[in-house]
């Protein structure tokens, strides 16, 4: 009798083993996971990692209310965003500018951080808003036009409220001093769906494993993060161009910039020197 209740316990065990096995070579057979392997290898031996980790050491603890692995996942995703950074002092803004969102949920934080390497590429300067709403990042945006006048927008980055690459915009204008300015209002959560449970039945991971694999099933999430977020902000510079919005297309040096002002500088003085002749004209 104990023998034959051992074989089905037996059975049972080799059975999940051998299925464990299959899923793990399916899922190695996808391209995906080898990046997402090989950048795990990779963040693990670079030498900007010591400094890049001081920094999420710095980023405050998460509300008690938010998922218990989405510390795990803003880290990932603060860190690949560090890592396409060129300089130390635009890691230290981003820093800077997530330690003001109020009681966070980690939505909000890795939404900003997945799109700061962009905004920072297209020579775009960001500046944190105070706001004590819980679970939100306030954040202006703003670069010199053409005629280096400053346009700007705001985001006001909600962790509480959905938001999928479908969610249509609807900002609102507001006026400071003269000018008129765009506020988005933007959801975060569920931007992906974060499943770790359901992602790690793939694996057949039991709850203690599933804490050792965190690290692991953290940066395949964060990949995902950082497109969606992305994708959604051409979204949103699609509807600043159609507001007349200029949206540099990369970083200008600065030579190439002074070089551009003094262009415009001397066509304005044409542009004025004209409007004087066809004036006097025209008496």
């Amino acid at each position: 009798m104990a023998n034959q209740q051992r074989n089905p316990v037996s059975e049972n065990i080799f059975q999940r083993i051998l299925m464990s096995a299959i899923a793990l070579l399916s899922q190695l057979r996808e391209k995906e996971t080898w990046q997402t392997l090989w950048h795990w290898v990779l963040w693990r031996v670079l030498p900007k990692r010591r400094r890049i980790l001081r920094l999420i050491q710095e980023l405050q603890p998460l509300h008690e209310n938010a998922p218990p692995e989405m510390r795990a996942l803003r880290d990932e995703v603060f860190a690949k965003s560090c890592l396409e950074l060129k300089r130390a002092e635009q890691e230290q803004m981003l820093l800077d500018i997530l330690v003001h969102a109020h009681q966070p949920l980690g939505f909000e934080q890795i939404f900003f951080a997945a799109i700061y390497p962009v905004l920072v590429k297209r020579d775009m300067v960001a500046s944190p808003i105070i706001n004590e709403t819980p679970h939100r990042l306030d954040v202006e945006i703003g670069y010199l036009g053409h005629n280096e006048d400053y346009f700007f927008w705001t985001f006001e980055i909600d962790g509480t409220k959905r938001l999928s690459l479908n969610t249509p915009l609807n900002p609102r204008m507001e006026m400071r001093e003269d000018k008129r300015y765009v506020v988005y209002q933007l959801g975060s959560n569920k931007l992906v769906d974060t499943d770790f449970a359901e992602y790690a039945e793939q694996w057949l991971l039991e709850s203690p494993r599933l804490t050792i694999a965190l690290p692991l099933l953290a940066a395949t999430y964060a990949e995902q993060w950082i497109l969606n977020a992305r994708l959604y902000l051409s979204h949103i510079f699609t509807d600043l161009k159609k507001r007349n919005y200029k949206i540099t297309a990369m970083v200008i040096p600065d030579f190439e910039r002074e070089r551009l002002s003094l262009l415009r500088r001397l066509s304005l003085d044409r542009l004025r020197k004209r409007q004087l002749l066809s004036a006097r004209r025209n008496r």
